[in-house]
């Protein structure tokens, strides 16, 4: 591993366990916004918290790493495949209770995104063979790429604290925004739709 690759990782680490730390200064978990969609078995002391207004300096420039993910047809894909548009990738389990209770807002958000010139992109994590994801994401009505990505990279090349995790890409393949647990599509419409406004993560001419 060069230096550089090093440091960068090092840089990301770093940021993703500071925004853990400072409030999720990051992103907002669905605690601070007390949705009751959640019931009571999703809220915490964060409820309390009122939301978290971010602006322009707040966009993370952290590079997205080059990492070959398993698809479910057998194939392969990587985020430099997406280059030049909005991304939201967001790492989940079947297995998961937070992220089951997450899908049905990925599902609406994924039709607001699809219009913007974005989509979601889930990762699946220890989640079985590509047939029983198959399975699980029709039974719930996935309208979104699902990816397989074992936990081991998950958290070494992309420093995911626990599921679900999500990260926002601008179209200029840096991640821009990171969010720990359950989201709302409110929020992740919001924050994709000030990215483009502000003209953070925008590709760069040739």
């Amino acid at each position: 591993m060069t230096l550089r690759r090093s440091l960068i990782l090092f840089a990301f680490s770093l940021a993703v366990l500071t925004a853990s730390v400072l409030g999720y200064r990051t992103g907002h978990a669905l605690t601070d916004t007390a949705d009751p969609t959640f019931g009571a078995g999703a809220t915490s002391a964060a409820t309390s918290r009122p939301p978290i207004e971010v602006g322009p300096s707040d966009w993370l420039e952290i590079p997205v790493p080059d990492v070959e993910f398993a698809t479910l047809d057998g194939g392969t894909a990587s985020l430099s495949d997406y280059r030049g548009q909005v991304v939201v990738l967001n790492f989940w389990g079947t297995w998961c209770p937070p992220c089951r209770v997450e899908i049905p807002h990925l599902v609406r958000a994924q039709e607001s995104l699809a219009a913007m010139g974005g989509t979601i992109i889930a990762p699946a994590v220890g989640s079985g063979s590509p047939e029983d994801i198959v399975s699980f994401a029709e039974d719930y009505g996935i309208n979104y790429p699902i990816w397989i990505v074992s936990d081991a990279v998950a958290v070494t090349r992309f420093a995911a604290p626990g599921y679900p995790f999500t990260m926002l890409i601008g179209r200029d393949g840096v991640i821009r925004r990171t969010y720990v647990g359950p989201q709302t599509e409110e929020t992740l419409i919001r924050d994709v739709g000030r990215l483009m406004a502000e003209g953070a993560g925008e590709q760069p001419e040739a």
